[in-house]
């Protein structure tokens, strides 16, 4: 994976407006893992996706994360800044592979895969679907039987599908990232999910909509190709944007 231009980023935004988000998030790493398509990035574990949408951010936007979210007991906005250090659990993996876990549970041997971008999709499209997430562990399951026949999910027993949501958790943990978060005024407490894709993509927004005010203002001024200014550094647009002002 490498970091994006800022061309790559601008062509990314305005193609992606096509998109829904997942669509979004995994365009975005197929151009950043240069010669993958769209369907690898899908295979990838939803902790292994926004392990690399995290790494893509901070190359992007910095390390400072500033939240804010309304809390649900008063109403009042509240905001706070995260490191991405302290919400980071997994690195990004060099390889695509499907990545596959073998689970004992006393008699019970069962092989699965980690939920991924075509699971996420298949259970945003049907909320009926969606709405059980053992839909989406049993499409994860590749093999499962007792020692003596194979078994079917539907009667696997309670504690092995807990033991299979406490593995995925172990093994892909930035799938599920929350934070600590208290209102400064009723002093009420709760876990924040923290979403990298809506996150990041609302910031890529934000981003392309400014830089081409100011590619708009300095072609203007100087003639200058979209290219060029878009090839520029950040602290060199800036300084002259600051000599039109």
């Amino acid at each position: 994976m490498r970091r994006l231009t800022s061309a790559e980023l601008l062509n990314i935004w305005e193609d992606g407006s096509h998109f829904t988000l997942t669509g979004r998030s995994l365009y975005l790493l197929q151009v950043a893992c240069s010669g993958e398509d769209l369907n690898s990035m899908a295979d990838l574990s939803i902790g292994e996706r926004d392990a690399r949408l995290l790494q893509l951010r901070e190359w992007m936007f910095g390390s400072r994360l500033v939240n804010k979210m309304n809390c649900p007991r008063c109403g009042e906005l509240v905001e706070w800044v995260t490191e991405i250090a302290d919400i980071r659990l997994q690195a990004p993996r060099l390889a695509n592979s499907t990545r596959i876990v073998d689970l004992q549970v006393e008699d019970v041997s069962i092989r699965f895969r980690l939920p991924n971008s075509h699971d996420l999709t298949r259970a945003i499209s049907n909320p009926d679907y969606g709405a059980d997430p053992r839909n989406i562990l049993s499409a994860c399951i590749l093999t499962v039987h007792d020692g003596k026949q194979d078994l079917l999910p539907q009667d696997l027993p309670e504690k092995v599908w807990d033991a299979m949501e406490e593995e995925i958790e172990k093994e892909d943990p930035q799938a599920d990232i929350r934070m600590q978060v208290e209102c400064p005024v009723c002093s009420y407490q709760w876990d924040a999910h923290f979403d990298i894709a809506s996150y990041l993509w609302t910031e890529i927004d934000n981003w392309a909509r400014h830089i081409t005010y100011e590619v708009y203002l300095l072609a203007r001024t100087f003639g200058w190709a979209e290219k060029d200014i878009l090839n520029m550094s950040p602290r060199r647009r800036q300084l002259y944007i600051d000599m039109l002002s």
